[in-house]
């Protein structure tokens, strides 16, 4: 009798399932677009708080980011050209920020696995920055990136 109830403490234990490990928070500066060596390393100290997603209806793609910091403007052009300026105080973009120019869908796809939010204060409209959490809230930015792409299509 006391082996049947031993079999069962086992047959219970080994029933019981493992809550399900929390899945690795991904580096969200991995789903930003691949750039050329020397703009890459030209950013790689711009930690994940300091990047800027600038989404315009009317970007040429010309440029495809900046670097702003320390009174200059570093800026990549799709030809892979780097350029360097001072840039005046009274800027639209006053932080030290690595701003990313891109489509709607583009932003879309990034804020899919990393929640994008809102970045306040910037000036410029349809400008996001990384959440905190990678699982936040993304309702609202959303409906507004799904806006932002019907509008383009």
């Amino acid at each position: 009798m006391m082996e049947a109830r031993q079999l069962d403490l086992v047959d219970y234990i080994a029933g019981i399932s493992a809550p399900p490990a929390a899945a690795p928070q991904e580096n969200p500066l991995d789903l930003l677009p691949r750039r050329a060596k020397a703009w890459e390393r030209m950013v790689a100290h711009v930690p994940a708080e300091d990047v800027r997603i600038s989404i315009s209806t009317t970007w040429t793609r010309v440029v495809m980011e900046q670097l702003r910091e320390d009174g200059r403007g570093d800026l990549l052009f799709a030809t892979g050209k780097i350029r360097s300026d001072d840039v005046p105080p009274d800027l639209i973009w006053p932080e030290p920020c690595r701003l990313i120019l891109m489509t709607a869908a583009s932003a879309a796809r990034i804020h899919e696995r990393w929640c994008l939010e809102e970045a306040p204060g910037t000036g410029l409209s349809n400008t996001f920055r990384f959440a905190q959490q990678q699982y936040a809230d993304r309702k609202a930015v959303s409906r507004q990136l799904s806006a932002l792409v019907e509008e383009k299509s």
